[in-house]
């Protein structure tokens, strides 16, 4: 984020990997005197428990992450038997946790 700000370009908001660059972000942001979401709209990734406590409260996104591991381990089981794979496609559908960390557009807007 550091080296972000230091390039010296305009932007409003910035996506991170996950909840802990998402932190590290805030907190550069902070130290910045930018203000979240005011200036710049920040989101993260894993809804993992910092993004609870932070201020202001991360918005985040959520994976079903017990759906996800509980369907590898089945498929990792029917390999090592020796089963073979069902001829399906396995989709998972992420959560937006919404917060407090990213602007409405409306505001966005109305402020200029």
């Amino acid at each position: 984020m550091t080296e972000l700000l230091g390039r010296g370009k305009s932007f409003s908001a910035v996506t991170c990997y996950n909840d802990p660059v998402a932190a590290g972000a805030l907190s550069v942001l902070s130290d910045n005197s930018i203000d979240v979401p005011g200036q710049i709209s920040l989101i993260g990734f894993d809804d993992v428990l910092i993004s609870r406590y932070l201020r202001p409260r991360l918005t985040t996104v959520r994976y079903p992450v017990v759906a996800m591991a509980t369907q590898a381990a089945e498929l990792a089981l029917a390999l090592a038997n020796g089963q073979p794979l069902p001829e399906i496609t396995n989709m998972f559908s992420p959560t937006l946790v919404r917060r407090h960390s990213v602007a409405s557009i409306n505001n966005a807007l109305d402020q200029g």
